[in-house]
């Protein structure tokens, strides 16, 4: 496999895994233990590398919907499977198990803390607050390592198809 691709990979299971595991630190009582800079980070950066692999599909002739990304899925390696399935069941496990407080978004201000619903604000304690904000970060980064794990598999099916049609090219070289 190119350099290229197994960087791309590697990349993209990295990433899922630093999401993942800040998704998992957000069932931790108590404050925060991922700045939140650093989980909107994750998220922002799922969209070049998602984009990337979209790319390399393309480039490759692969089509990422329909029946043929469900045999895309089908022909991963076996080993990228366990990884990226893994990772996203993990993720999807752990925002099932974080109580998601009900309310709307955190806000802090110089006057308290409070949850903000369509412009209503209404007054929390800071405990409720710092639950509303680790219920965000575990939202945006759950998707995030989801989105990563699918990165690392459309690479792979991208690799798959460019060497397929290679192989098709030097067989049709030998035969001329």
């Amino acid at each position: 496999m190119p350099t290229s691709y197994k960087v791309h990979m590697g990349v993209s299971l990295s990433l899922s895994g630093l999401a993942a595991i800040a998704v998992a630190l957000t069932l931790l009582p108590g404050t925060p233990v991922v700045p939140e800079a650093a989980a909107f980070t994750l998220f922002g950066l799922m969209f070049p590398v998602l984009g990337s692999a979209v790319l390399r599909c393309r480039r490759a002739g692969v089509r990422t919907q329909g029946q043929e990304f469900l045999d895309l899925l089908w022909h991963t390696p076996r080993w990228l499977k366990l990884a990226a399935g893994g990772l996203a069941l993990g993720v999807v496990l752990c925002l099932a198990l974080g109580a998601d407080p009900a309310g709307g978004q955190p806000e802090r201000t110089a006057e308290g803390y409070y949850l903000n619903d369509r412009g209503v604000r209404e007054p929390v304690s800071r405990d409720t607050y710092e639950s509303a904000v680790k219920a965000v970060v575990r939202e945006f980064d759950a998707g995030a390592a989801c989105v990563f794990a699918l990165s690392a598999v459309l690479v792979a099916a991208a690799f798959r198809a460019e060497e397929e049609a290679l192989a098709r090219w030097r067989e049709a070289r030998h035969d001329a």
